[in-house]
C-alpha cells in the first residue's frame, strides 16, 4: 500500500512537472526574447509581467482578469511587454517598482510585433482624425466642449509628463489621437482595451461609436439598408473569432463595415487596416472630393461587390453616386457665400452628408430635403 502511494505521487509529481515544461516557451517582441513561465490557469508571463499582476490582480481585479482571457495572454504578452518604457522617457513613469512604465500604449508599440498592420494604419484616415478637428473655433472657445465631444472619436495630442497627463488631455480614446511617441491612433479604439479581441474589432456597433451621428450616419444608415437589414438576422450563426474571416465564406450573408473596409474580398486579395484604401469620394469634406488614386481604390471595392452583384448593377449604383455628390456640390455653391458662419456650414455639412452616406450604404435619401436644400 505504502509503495503504491509512492508511486502514484511520483506520478503526479511527474505529470504536474510535464505541464509546466509544456507552458514554458519563448517569445520574441521586437529585439528581444524572453522566456515565458506559468502565472494562471489563463496565461503564462516573462518574469516581469508576472511581478505587475502579483499587485494588478488585486488592485485591478477586473482588468487582468480581461486580460487573462485575451490572445495576447495566451501568447505570453502582458503588461510589460505593452507598456514598458525607455530609460530617461520624460513621457513615461520611471522606476515604478524598479520598472519604466508608459500608460499609453500607441500603434508604434503594437506595431513591434503587428508591423504590417501597423503600416497599413499609419496611413489610413483613422489615423488622421485628428487634423479634421484641430483648426476648429470652439476647440479654444470652449475647449471642454471640444475634450468631451471631438476629441471622443477624434482623438487628441496626448502631453504625459512622467507618466501622467500634463494636460488633461489622458485618457483618450480617440482613434486618431497623437501619441508621446509621436505614432497616431489607437488600436484599443477597435480591438478593445486589453481584450485585443477580432471579434469585437468586427462588429458593427464598435464602429457605430463614431459612426452613428449626425456627424458621421453610416452605422444608421446600414442598418436600415438592404446590406444591414440581411446582415443583422444571420450575424447570430458567424463566428466573428475566427482568424480569417471572410464573409463570401462564412454565415454573413452580406456585408458589414469589415466585410467592405477591411476583409479581403477573395482570395487573391488582402485585408487591409488602411479602411481608406476602397474609398473614392471625400464625403465628410464641406465640398465632397475624389481621394488621391480614387480610381484605383474604387476597382478594389468593387472586387468586394462582385462577390453579389454583376459588373452593370455596380456600375449604375457608382453612377448614381458620382450623380448625388454632384447634386449635394452644387447645392453647397449656392449656399456658401464669403458671410456664411462656422455654425451654418457645420449645419449645411450634416445635411449634405447625410445625402451622400444615404447614397454610398444604399439606405434611404429624404427627397423632401434634397428639394429644400436645392432652393
Amino acid at each position: 500500500m505504502k509503495n503504491t502511494i509512492i508511486i502514484i505521487f511520483i506520478f503526479n509529481l511527474v505529470f504536474i512537472i510535464s505541464a509546466i515544461a509544456q507552458q514554458t516557451k519563448t517569445i520574441t517582441i521586437g529585439s528581444e526574447t524572453k522566456v515565458l513561465k506559468p502565472y494562471s490557469t489563463y496565461a503564462v508571463t516573462t518574469d516581469e509581467t508576472a511581478r505587475c499582476l502579483n499587485c494588478h490582480s488585486i488592485r485591478m481585479p477586473k482588468l487582468v482578469e480581461t486580460w487573462e482571457k485575451s490572445a495576447h495572454a495566451k501568447n505570453g504578452v502582458g503588461c510589460y511587454e505593452c507598456h514598458k518604457a525607455e530609460k530617461g522617457d520624460q513621457t513615461a513613469k520611471q522606476g515604478h517598482f524598479s520598472f519604466n512604465v508608459q500608460l499609453v500604449v500607441s500603434p508604434a508599440r503594437c506595431g513591434s510585433c503587428h508591423q504590417e498592420q501597423y503600416q497599413e494604419f499609419a496611413v489610413s484616415a483613422h489615423a488622421y482624425t485628428f487634423d479634421r478637428i484641430k483648426y476648429l473655433p470652439f476647440r479654444k472657445d470652449n475647449p471642454d466642449l471640444f475634450e468631451t465631444s471631438c476629441v471622443t472619436c477624434h482623438g487628441t495630442v496626448i502631453n504625459m509628463k512622467k507618466g501622467k497627463s500634463a494636460d488633461n488631455s489622458w485618457p483618450n480614446n480617440g482613434i486618431g489621437r497623437v501619441n508621446p511617441d509621436g505614432s497616431r491612433g489607437n488600436c484599443a479604439s477597435c480591438h478593445g482595451y486589453h481584450t485585443d479581441s477580432l471579434s469585437v474589432a468586427r462588429d458593427t456597433s464598435t464602429c457605430g461609436k463614431c459612426h452613428n451621428t449626425d456627424f458621421s450616419p453610416a452605422l444608421q444608415t446600414w442598418n436600415m439598408s438592404a446590406h444591414g437589414t440581411a446582415y443583422n438576422k444571420a450575424i447570430s450563426s458567424a463566428d466573428l473569432t475566427k482568424k480569417h474571416l471572410n464573409f463570401t465564406e462564412d454565415a454573413l450573408m452580406k456585408p458589414n463595415c469589415q466585410a467592405c473596409h477591411i476583409q479581403s474580398a477573395n482570395d487573391e486579395t488582402k485585408s487591409t487596416h488602411n479602411v481608406s484604401s476602397r474609398i473614392s469620394w471625400k464625403l465628410s469634406d464641406l465640398k465632397a472630393i475624389h481621394t488621391d488614386d480614387w480610381g484605383a481604390k474604387r476597382l478594389e471595392m468593387q472586387k468586394t461587390c462582385r462577390n453579389c452583384h454583376a459588373s452593370t448593377q455596380i456600375n449604375q449604383y457608382y453612377r448614381k453616386l458620382d450623380a448625388a455628390v454632384n447634386v449635394t456640390n452644387h447645392i453647397l455653391d449656392k449656399k456658401i457665400s464669403s458671410d456664411t458662419s462656422f455654425l451654418e456650414k457645420l449645419e449645411l455639412n450634416n445635411s449634405l452628408l447625410s445625402i451622400r452616406i444615404g447614397f454610398a450604404m444604399l439606405g434611404t435619401v429624404d427627397p423632401l430635403k434634397v428639394e429644400m436644400l436645392s432652393h
